[in-house]
């Protein structure tokens, strides 16, 4: 078995970030979008970004509520399911191997290996909503107009 201190070798060994090997390309650019970049030593896996994000921000799974069929639905079926009744300020869908933020409409914020016509099928997805905890709404307040630029644009 793996201990923790190697799997973390191994990752860093064959990261897609040679700047930073502890956070690869995707994951990084979301948290990034997020203002939580920093909010972690690691981005290498799901529960390293969700981290990140929970440090700063509220992240609950919409996979019920988007109706979504795990390695059947589709990233461009759940972009239309955000627009008719997406609530949260973003989403976080994860696919095989890359993560994609999109926005509350269901356009792409970030997307480090974009697909013309996105037939990628989508592992999870959640929903990126405002804390009701004082700290982290402080820290949200600080970062807020960089975050709202980048998921806008």
């Amino acid at each position: 078995m793996t201990s923790r201190k190697e799997f973390r070798e191994i990752m860093k060994a064959t990261s897609n970030n040679k700047a930073d090997p502890n956070k690869n390309i995707c994951g990084f650019a979301v948290a990034r979008a997020l203002g939580v970049d920093n909010a972690t030593r690691y981005i290498h896996t799901m529960s390293d970004l969700q981290r990140a994000i929970r440090s700063m921000w509220s992240l609950r799974s919409v996979k019920s509520k988007m109706g979504v069929k795990v390695g059947k639905t589709s990233v461009g079926a759940i972009r239309q399911r955000i627009k008719k009744r997406g609530e949260a300020l973003a989403y976080l869908v994860h696919v095989d191997g890359h993560v994609i933020l999109l926005d509350r409409d269901g356009s792409t914020a970030v997307d480090t290996a974009p697909a013309e016509r996105d037939h990628r099928r989508v592992l999870a997805v959640q929903g990126v909503y405002m804390s009701d905890n004082d700290n982290k709404f402080l820290k949200m307040m600080q970062v807020k107009d960089k975050v709202e630029a980048r998921v806008k644009s």
